[in-house]
């Protein structure tokens, strides 16, 4: 079994304004207390650990997909395998690759980019890829790629400096766990924020948002997500449980014999942050699975299950 285990508002008002601009005047001279080092919680490297010395820092979210594992999978992998060799996936990339990792910047500015590192034996044959080492390449914008030459030549720092984003990277995974199939490190600024919540008509958005996922017999999600100030986990909290109960009621969860485990789904406050865990249980992942080769495949779908149980 898997080892499974705030909120947006806009800027503060003018009296807030007035107040720290009346503490910096009453601490003339003084200079500010130091920083405190980034405490970065010790988890075992995972596939995309050795992608971060290479991309340039600064990225906003980084999410990591290791296909290679998803496809070895004995409970996930004829899925897996048939979603990304299939036409359903870009098979000049998804059907390449081993590895991938998305390195985001400047998200929901009009000058956003994104750098992919794919890794695998075909990937050296990609359009448009940049070689960096045997059976591993680059795809993305001139300037960015540029970057990633530079990280690699020592003169620009790589995300693996960054310790803000490490920690945020490393707070889903659980302590004991020993890898993972997915992981999305994200720290989201005002623009990032304001465009997701109308994009998914949220009234409430992380300001940083950390996800791991993982499949033994089983499948594991968690998620750690938090605000900028204190006060703000609850919003984020209320925010994840309409998501839930959305999804919940989707007609894919339905289709998909899916709707009370997403309905289980527990979302916990512990301080400034919120905790979301999502288990799927092995024999309704054995459900799902063969559902999904059902569609692909174009075989009637096995008879509808009983949701009364627990399905794990």
């Amino acid at each position: 079994m898997t080892t499974a285990p705030t909120s947006w508002r806009l800027p503060p008002g003018t009296s807030s304004l007035v107040a720290g601009l009346l503490l910096v005047v009453g601490c003339g001279g003084k200079s500010p207390p130091a920083a405190r080092p980034i405490e970065v919680p010790v988890r075992p490297a995972t596939a995309g650990t050795r992608i971060l010395a290479l991309a340039p820092a600064g990225a906003e979210a980084v999410l990591e997909v290791d296909l290679a594992r998803l496809r070895r999978n004995p409970a996930v992998g004829p899925v897996v395998r048939a979603v990304t060799r299939s036409e359903l996936a870009r098979p000049d990339l998804v059907g390449a690759a081993d590895l991938l990792v998305f390195c985001s910047y400047r998200v929901g500015e009009s000058d956003a980019g994104q750098v992919v590192f794919a890794a695998g034996a075909e990937v050296e044959g990609l359009a448009g890829a940049r070689v960096l080492e045997q059976d591993l390449v680059a795809l993305g914008p001139p300037a960015l790629l540029d970057r990633v030459d530079l990280v690699r030549a020592g003169v620009e720092p790589a995300l693996s400096d960054d310790r803000e984003l490490l920690r945020v990277r490393a707070l889903a995974m659980p302590d004991r766990a020993r890898g993972a199939s997915l992981r999305i490190a994200a720290r989201l600024g005002f623009a990032a924020r304001l465009s997701l919540a109308r994009r998914l008509d949220l009234d409430a958005v992380p300001a940083w948002l950390s996800l791991w996922v993982d499949v033994a017999d089983d499948m594991a999600a968690v998620a750690q997500l938090g605000g900028d100030g204190a006060g703000e986990a609850t919003d984020l909290a209320r925010a994840v449980m309409r998501v839930r109960d959305r999804l919940a009621r989707s007609v894919p969860a339905r289709r998909f014999a899916l709707a009370r485990t997403v309905a289980a789904t527990d979302v916990k406050v512990t301080g400034n942050e919120v905790r979301v865990v999502l288990v799927v249980g092995p024999r309704r992942l054995a459900q799902l699975v063969d559902r999904v080769l059902a569609r692909l495949n174009a075989r009637p779908p096995p008879a509808e299950s009983n949701e009364g149980g627990d399905g794990r």
